[in-house]
């Protein structure tokens, strides 16, 4: 099932319960068949529902584990009624908000799914016959996140990087970048940086905004970089897997920007 799925089928134990809890006609929750309903929605929680939606929420889904865990704690003993409530009104107030950004992720995946859509497919051919080294890249990246399943993602950031480098070291060669009006070397570089060798591409084309592409070229330099960064600071590897593909899929975004102004491809 998939983390949408999961959680709508949470909604009809949640709603029992929250039905339930309001018609006890007492100050304290002591029915044992109640405290194990509760027990029980809170066990599916947290073993079946929470499991699909690690890298999908970030506040929403710690103010629903301290909801949770509230009710499990209550269900173990006697407990005030009214504490129920407040967890349960918690959860109520989340289940909207949730399934909406559940909505929009999986038409995000959609819409983004890294399959060769007609862009993606005018790139390939155009780098084909100008570097084939690049097209190489560019579209085995494309096949590469296709994989959902995958438990690192470094292979297609770096084929999309490397897919972008190759293309302008082609269009722009470093000697001829350098001799740029306003060129300055960058500190602790050897030669341009591929944000100038994009201004240089553009300029070269009587573009006099360079601004996006070059914003984009920052982006996929800053996130590539990142990779190597969270290594040290995420150690589960099932949200390491799930943010590294939501990196790679905004580099892709960044690089088709990038490859379709300076190749100048028609609309």
């Amino acid at each position: 099932m998939s983390a949408a799925e999961l959680w709508k089928s949470l909604s009809e134990p949640f709603e029992r319960l929250r039905r339930h809890i309001k018609a006890a006609d007492t100050t304290n929750i002591t029915v044992r068949g109640l405290r194990d309903e509760a027990q029980a929605l809170a066990e599916y929680f947290f073993g079946e529902v929470r499991p699909a939606l690690i890298g999908m929420l970030d506040e929403e889904l710690k103010d629903m584990d301290n909801a949770f865990q509230g009710l499990l704690t209550l269900s173990s003993s006697t407990s005030r009624k009214s504490s129920y409530v407040k967890h349960i009104k918690i959860i109520q107030k989340l289940f909207p908000r949730v399934s909406g950004i559940l909505a929009v992720k999986k038409s995000d995946d959609t819409q983004t799914a890294a399959t060769i859509s007609a862009e993606d497919q005018k790139i390939a051919r155009t780098l084909e016959g100008l570097v084939p080294s690049a097209a190489s890249s560019f579209k085995q990246a494309l096949i590469d996140l296709t994989d959902k399943k995958r438990v690192s993602y470094r292979g297609p950031a770096v084929e999309l990087r490397e897919a972008l480098r190759e293309t302008l070291d082609h269009l722009a060669p470093d000697g001829e970048v350098i001799r740029m009006t306003g060129y300055k070397q960058e500190k602790g570089l050897d030669g341009p940086t591929m944000k100038q060798k994009v201004r240089f591409i553009l300029r070269a084309r009587g573009r006099k905004d360079e601004t996006a592409p070059e914003q984009a070229v920052s982006a996929i330099e800053e996130i590539v970089g990142g990779f190597a960064r969270s290594v040290y600071t995420m150690s589960n590897a099932g949200t390491h897997g799930i943010k590294e593909r939501k990196d790679v899929m905004r580099i892709r975004r960044y690089v088709i920007v990038v490859l379709h102004d300076i190749l100048a491809i028609a609309e």
